[in-house]
């Protein structure tokens, strides 16, 4: 009895000083001194700039915790820059483990948690390499466990200022615990997501995992999950699946995982998309190590198709990430075909320019003709080098499509004015076959700013053979120039330019020097019979949108013919006809219905599809010809009025009736077409002639 009495009065006496040390440390709890002292600690260590706008209680019951509410921290070094706002930070730790120093912290509370962070966030994941102290917890003097960590209202803000794009997650809600040594915990977060910027996408998001914790400090993942619906990528319906099976972070800071696999789906109007990727296993040690990873594309309605990649032993190395082999194959749907995809390269990814290069690229896929002709099947070779990010994009190619060859180099770059530039080279190309696709770039309301020249050793255009051509090329955007250029058509020469500006405001400059017509097929169609060598200087105005321009064309036109013949050109016949005394002189047997050319020459003004010809001459080896007229573009209609005279004494005649006839002329009309011209005696002319 004495015992139990003697106990009781020890019990009583503990409980009466462990409530008066309750009451002790309740009443002399200086909030602001510990907010100083906190205050202090976190400047000093840190940098960092941490406010209480708020009480800093001390609490005993049910459970010992300190709160403090509407706290600030700063961004490290910049006091002025707010890092993270909490309106409420409630910590509980367990009472009695105190007295085995021991922390055992049973819950730390965040309430309307904001977290504002700016970083590069290719820069951030490059930092993960050998990050030994963040796999690691360190060995303390006195242990420290954390049950659980629970965040509710809170929010994050990333702002990656390099690539133009902030992520803001809000209405989080998050939980993480057990964390200690050789403890089993697991984490879980979920809210909602914004990325706005450069790229787009809103929607509700959650991340679940488990980790472990073993005695050395080595943390390791699994059963790792990231799920998001929403809209993204254009898509207005999205749904994403992110899962691994494990991740370990060793002592050296590897980090080892296995098993991750990604899936996406995508809903727009322009139809339904599906992305799938997995790896079997995967290390990330100063950068990512895949042994084999696959993925593949798939897409619905008009333009669609499904594309497989596979990218085997993608390593670091020194100048960045690097694998033996890159393969796409598949096909591409458009307008109802399909058109087959195949690419083999050897990537490296340059860390410090983030550039990607495929060298020894080998592509090769199908494009659909913009008119109703076949589809074509195109080659690719050589290499690329391309910054995603930044946009620059360098390639020495060559291209074929089993009739015509490309090879130089392009550069596209963003930043630089203009964005796209080439320097091309073809042995032989045709741009009959293209026809539709250089109508539709010509007509185009507006293009990418671009410059650049394609030389060609033989360009045929308009079924002219143009060799040893340079064809500058350039655009700021809506303006297009093409020229000046320079090139030999057979034994003469083309010079000159075509542009239209931003309303359609076409242009065209063109000299020819001793262009053979016969080389011309056009104007040979257009005029059948004839031949010589044609100098022009010609120069109009067209309205580049319509779909035939020569109606619209204004401006002139300066040609000059020398030698060449017209076949069928029986002016002597037209003479015969009206009884002319300059066909009477002329013997019949002697006559030829041709008519040689030794020079012609005309001026021309070009205005409501329409050519009004001025001082149209036309000397041949005895008569000259000389008039005026008009000629229609749309069918080559003639209406000339012209009169003839003789120039020399024709083979056969005799000086005396030369010098009677010298002088005299009949005046002629020029009907018909360019390519059926008819001589008839003008109306009223027989009664004029002697």
């Amino acid at each position: 009895m004495r015992l139990l009495k003697t106990l009781a009065i020890v019990t009583l006496s503990l409980l009466v000083l462990a409530a008066g040390a309750f009451w002790y440390l309740a009443e002399t709890f200086d909030s602001d001194r510990v907010k100083a002292e906190l205050s202090q600690a976190v400047a000093e260590r840190y940098g960092r700039a941490l406010d209480f706008d708020g009480p800093l209680t001390l609490s005993f019951w049910p459970r010992l915790a300190l709160d403090a509410q509407q706290v600030r921290l700063s961004a490290r070094d910049a006091p002025d820059r707010l890092a993270a706002q909490m309106q409420r930070v409630r910590v509980n730790v367990g009472l009695l483990p105190l007295l085995s120093r021991q922390v055992d912290v049973q819950e730390i509370r965040f309430d309307g948690l904001r977290l504002y962070l700016t970083r590069d966030v290719i820069k951030t994941l490059e930092s993960l390499d050998g990050l030994r102290d963040a796999a690691t917890l360190k060995a303390r003097k006195v242990a420290f466990n954390v049950r659980r960590v629970t965040v509710t209202d809170g929010a994050l803000e990333i702002v990656d200022p390099i690539h133009g794009t902030t992520l803001q997650l809000s209405r989080l809600t998050a939980f993480v615990g057990p964390v200690g040594n050789n403890v089993r915990g697991a984490l879980g977060v979920e809210g909602a997501a914004t990325v706005v910027g450069a790229a787009h996408a809103a929607g509700r998001f959650r991340m679940t995992t488990g980790f472990d914790i073993d005695r050395a400090g080595v943390v390791s993942l699994n059963a790792a999950g990231l799920d998001f619906t929403g809209e993204a990528g254009g898509y207005q319906q999205v749904s994403l699946a992110i899962s691994s099976g494990g991740v370990v972070a060793d002592a050296d800071g590897r980090w080892q995982g296995r098993e991750l696999a990604l899936q996406m789906t995508g809903k727009g109007r322009a139809g339904t998309s599906e992305i799938t990727a997995d790896a079997a296993a995967w290390q990330w040690q100063d950068g990512l190590h895949l042994p084999q990873a696959a993925a593949s594309f798939k897409r619905d309605g008009a333009r669609g198709g499904a594309l497989a990649a596979r990218v085997a032993n993608l390593r670091p190395d020194a100048e960045g990430w690097q694998a033996d082999s890159l393969s796409v194959e598949g096909n591409l749907r458009r307008d109802g075909r399909s058109h087959a995809v195949a690419v083999q390269a050897v990537p490296l990814w340059r860390g410090e320019t983030a550039q990607l290069q495929l060298n020894g690229l080998d592509a090769s896929f199908g494009w659909p003709s913009a008119d109703a002709g076949p589809a074509r099947r195109l080659q690719l070779t050589g290499q690329l080098a391309w910054q995603p990010l930044a946009g620059a994009l360098d390639a020495e190619l060559a291209f074929n499509d089993g009739a015509h060859r490309l090879a130089g180099a392009v550069r596209i770059a963003p930043e630089q004015t203009p964005p796209l530039q080439f320097d091309l080279h073809t042995p032989q190309l045709s741009l009959a076959g293209y026809r539709a696709e250089l109508l539709g770039l010509w007509q185009a309301a507006s293009l990418p700013a671009f410059a650049g020249r394609v030389r060609a050793d033989r360009l045929e255009v308009g079924g002219v053979a143009v060799e040893s051509l340079v064809l500058p090329m350039a655009s700021d955007g809506q303006s297009l120039r093409v020229g000046p250029l320079d090139g030999a058509v057979a034994t003469g020469r083309v010079s000159g330019s075509v542009s239209h500006d931003g309303a359609g405001a076409g242009e065209l400059q063109a000299k020819l020097t001793a262009l053979p017509i016969e080389h011309w097929p056009a104007a040979a169609a257009a005029l059948p019979g004839l031949d010589g060598a044609l100098d022009g200087d010609v120069r109009l105005r067209f309205d580049a949108r319509a779909h035939d321009p020569w109606p619209t064309a204004t401006g002139t036109a300066q040609l000059v013919l020398n030698g060449g013949h017209w076949q069928g050109m029986d002016v002597l016949g037209a003479w015969r006809a009206q009884d002319a005394a300059l066909a009477a002189a002329w013997p019949a047997a002697d006559a030829s219905p041709d008519l040689s050319i030794r020079r012609a020459s005309a001026a021309v003004q070009l205005a409501g599809g329409v050519a009004q010809v001025e001082a149209l001459s036309i000397r041949s080896d005895w008569v000259q010809l000389s008039g005026a007229g008009r000629v229609s573009l749309a069918d080559g209609a003639l209406a000339l009025a012209l009169h003839a005279e003789l120039a020399e004494a024709p083979k056969g005649m005799r000086a005396r009736v030369f010098r009677t006839l010298r002088g005299k002329t009949v005046p002629l009309e020029l009907a018909g077409t360019l390519s059926a011209p008819q001589w008839r005696p003008a109306a009223g002319a027989a009664a004029a002639v002697p």
